[in-house]
């Protein structure tokens, strides 16, 4: 249900938005800029799940707005290296735009150190969101199990079921829960991002790789891998028959998505800026990507969809992050 109605917003945004954000665009257009490509900047590799969104917004923006839009991929300590970098060293001109997802969040309040914060970059765009997914082998020892035998196993043997994760983000937490709610222990692989440890996975690496459906349904599609739980509130209508981790698990606190936005470093020119969200609005209102993105298996939030203040509703998906930190102890 809840993805219905946020589809029937997507839906609905479509039907009286593309005329107003093509206006918006014209008339927001700079006259001296760009004069050059625009840098889409992604702090994971390529492959994934980010990169794939940024590369078909960058299609769709170079086609509504007629920019040369080049896609970059600076990678390295799990998203930091890149998310350092738009923060701190991208220069607030408009050139340089990060195609990020919530993970982002943690960093600046975990890892960052106070050398950098949220504060340091504006969001100018909502993408879409994506449940976190475990995903087992179709051969080895775990074939055939559920994600509640896997748990079983890892309780059983501790240390003995290896599970991809990227450190500190959702990768690690959703471990973390299931850890602490069921006394398994697994034994945790660290990767860069999602993609590599689906890669791992049908490589024989890990036994359990965590990812979103368009980072795996290559595989899936291939027969390499079988899904076994998302993080949702629901189930996803494209795996109807892969259950929820808070039905399969018996809990409430499974729920794990990344959101993906578009940003620019703080300080850019206000024109700049205000053409930069235009044009990702403008690009977000063609049927033709929301279709493309759809077949990825993301879902839109109609909250941000229709948002007017991103920064400040995307502020309430921040303070309940941030209280899941104090919870844990993570953050004081």
């Amino acid at each position: 249900m809840k993805h219905a109605v946020a589809l029937f917003a997507v839906l609905v945004f479509l039907v009286v938005g593309p005329a107003a954000a093509q206006g918006d665009l014209a008339k927001l257009k700079p006259k001296d800029f760009p004069t050059q490509p625009v840098e889409f900047t992604v702090v994971y590799p390529a492959g994934g799940g980010m990169d794939v969104t940024a590369r078909l917004l960058a299609k769709y923006v170079e086609k509504v707005s007629g920019d040369r839009i080049l896609v970059n991929n600076r990678t390295g300590g799990a998203g930091m290296i890149g998310h350092s970098y738009l923060a701190t060293q991208a220069k607030p001109d408009g050139y340089t735009v990060g195609v990020l997802a919530n993970l982002v969040w943690g960093d600046a309040m975990l890892r960052a150190q106070g050398r950098w914060s949220l504060n340091d970059l504006e969001p100018i765009g909502y993408l879409n969101t994506d449940a976190l997914t475990w995903v087992g082998r179709t051969d080895g020892p775990y074939k055939g199990y559920t994600v509640k035998q896997i748990v079983q196993a890892a309780k059983d043997k501790p240390g003995t079921v290896r599970v991809a994760t990227v450190p500190g983000s959702m990768w690690e937490y959703i471990v973390e829960q299931i850890e602490a709610s069921s006394g398994a222990k697994f034994l945790r692989v660290p990767f860069q991002g999602g993609g590599a440890g689906i890669n791992a996975l049908v490589g024989g690496n890990v036994d359990v790789a965590q990812g979103f459906y368009s980072e795996f349904r290559g595989h899936l599609d291939g027969g390499k891998v079988a899904p076994l739980a998302v993080a949702s509130a629901g189930r996803m209508d494209f795996l109807k028959d892969m259950p929820t981790f808070n039905e399969a698990l018996g809990g409430n606190e499974y729920l794990w998505q990344v959101i993906r936005f578009a940003v620019v470093p703080k300080g850019t020119p206000a024109d700049r800026k205000a053409y930069l969200g235009a044009a990702i609005r403008a690009a977000m209102n063609d049927p033709e990507l929301i279709a493309e993105y759809r077949k990825f298996g993301v879902y839109f939030d109609p909250k941000l969809v229709s948002s007017t203040r991103l920064a400040e509703d995307l502020g309430t998906y921040i303070e309940a992050e941030r209280q899941f930190y104090v919870k844990t102890g993570r953050l004081k």
